[in-house]
């Protein structure tokens, strides 16, 4: 991989221009962020609505416990509330050994919190307010602790009552446990036996409606005897059948490790697959638990598109439904800013456009400190930008076309070099900003006479709109140059 980057470095396509001017992010709340102690290595940070009012609220697993912020609507939370001392750092939970969910298990249409810890399988139901009821232990076979192998706990809802269930995976067989509807679980049944340590690899399950029934098929990487993505669809009683090849791909081991979500509106998941090169490559779902052959989606977010998305320096993108069209789209926090791609609705995406200067590494943003997820914070349907930085939290609204707004916008200073301080004043209104303080210096060259030589900012650099950019203009020389007539 890192040898194929090194070949394509003088090749890799720039980052997508955008109209001027660009938005920044908005400052919403100072809690949350890495200034408060908040680590991406020991605290789990989301956002999911929890008070159903149609606004994902934050819900932040802190060093000791549970932490929600309401959301306003507009962009703005409440203040932060600490609402459960359980299923933080500090009573043993640990990222990637321990996961929570914030999630329905009761069907009340409020949020619930379940977490599978050291011991089992912990609960505590929402009330509707933000806050949670008193964390009660449900499980004790889906913990950490006394593990016979490697095993994946995942949330679907497997009979479709509205209620999430458990999934585990472990080797050799698939448990799945039904929720109760009072924040417990059922004694778990066997699902399916297919899934064996010694053929598949047990850090790419995933859940996702491939097959056409509205129920949580199986996703799968098989790699023995050879690396293969694999299906399971799910049958009515609950269990799955024998996994299936899920692509028709010739080079499956390329194209075995994919993301999953309905960029077609069908109501199906589809295969995306952000490739080694600069594409984003998608399979469509068939309805019968398989994808089209992949084909290019956009010509954007792969691994080799500048810094390299899904690497240290810029995050994998994002998918979610930022139009309110009932498809994915796909947001990336490049170097520069926020990069979308509307879906078309028939497995491609538009052009990828820089929609806002924030959320990237050249202001400040790191994937080892600050997350940036997507979710509906307005109630509109469309998914909003969520950044946890510095300071805080920052968010961008989502203005329906695939943009996202909120702060003050910013404009590139034009290059104003050889245009006459007339040619310039009108150059600087047409992006929305100024002209300062004129410096004369003597003309480098006789044809800079009269003309702009620099400014400052310098041109290409982002700034305020409305901003005052000052001048050079070059002068006559002492006797090097014809005085103008």
């Amino acid at each position: 991989m890192g040898a194929v980057a090194v070949v394509l470095a003088g090749l890799l396509p720039a980052a997508p221009a955008a109209a001027a001017p660009v938005p920044t992010a908005k400052y919403a709340l100072a809690a949350f962020g890495y200034d408060q102690g908040w680590r991406t290595d020991r605290h789990i940070r989301t956002l999911v609505d929890v008070t159903r009012d149609g606004k994902a609220d934050i819900v932040a697993f802190g060093d000791d416990g549970v932490w929600t912020s309401i959301a306003l609507g507009g962009g703005g939370f409440a203040p932060p509330k600490f609402v459960l001392g359980g299923y933080g750092y500090n009573s043993g939970w640990r990222i990637g050994k321990h996961p929570r969910w914030v999630a329905d298990i009761t069907g009340d249409g409020f949020a619930d919190l379940v977490g599978s810890g050291p011991d089992g399988v912990w609960t505590a139901v929402g009330k509707g307010d933000g806050s949670f009821g008193p964390m009660r232990f449900v499980a004790g076979i889906f913990g950490s602790n006394g593990r016979p192998g490697p095993l994946s706990v995942q949330l679907g809802d497997a009979n479709l009552d509205g209620r999430a269930d458990l999934y585990a995976f472990a080797d050799g067989r698939v448990d799945v446990s039904l929720a109760t509807g009072d924040g417990g679980f059922a004694l778990p049944y066997l699902a399916t036996a297919e899934f064996t340590l010694d053929r598949f690899d047990f850090t790419q399950f995933k859940l996702a409606n491939i097959g056409g029934d509205k129920r949580p098929d199986i996703l799968s990487v098989r790699y023995s005897p050879s690396v293969v993505p694999m299906s399971a669809i799910a049958r009515p009683d609950g269990t799955y059948g024998v996994s299936q090849t899920s692509t028709s791909n010739a080079d499956q081991s390329a194209n075995a490790v994919f993301s999953v979500a309905d960029i077609t509106g069908d109501g199906f998941a589809d295969a995306i697959r952000f490739g080694y090169d600069a594409n984003t490559y998608t399979g469509r779902a068939t309805g019968g638990g398989t994808f089209t052959t992949f084909g290019v989606g956009v010509g954007y977010f792969g691994y080799n598109n500048g810094a390299g998305y899904g690497t240290s320096s810029q995050p994998s993108p994002s998918i979610g439904d930022v139009t309110h069209d009932g498809r994915a789209d796909i947001v990336g926090f490049g170097s520069n800013g926020v990069v979308s791609a509307v879906s078309r609705g028939d497995g491609t995406f538009g052009p990828a456009r820089r929609v806002n200067a924030d959320f990237g590494s050249e202001s400040g943003w790191t994937v080892a400190q600050h997350p940036r997820v997507l979710a509906d914070i307005t109630g509109d349907g469309a998914a909003d930008v969520v950044g946890f930085g510095n300071k805080g939290v920052f968010v961008a609204i989502a203005d329906g076309s695939g943009g996202f707004g909120g702060g003050p916008a910013v404009v590139a200073v034009p290059g104003l070099r050889g245009l006459t301080y007339d040619e310039a004043l009108a150059r600087l209104g047409a992006e929305g900003l100024k002209a300062g303080t004129t410096t004369g210096v003597a003309a480098p060259a006789c044809g800079d006479i009269d003309r702009v030589v620099s400014s400052n900012p310098p041109a290409g650099k982002e700034v305020a709109a409305g901003s005052v950019v000052n001048l050079t203009i070059g002068k006559q020389p002492p006797g090097s140059c014809p005085v103008p007539s």
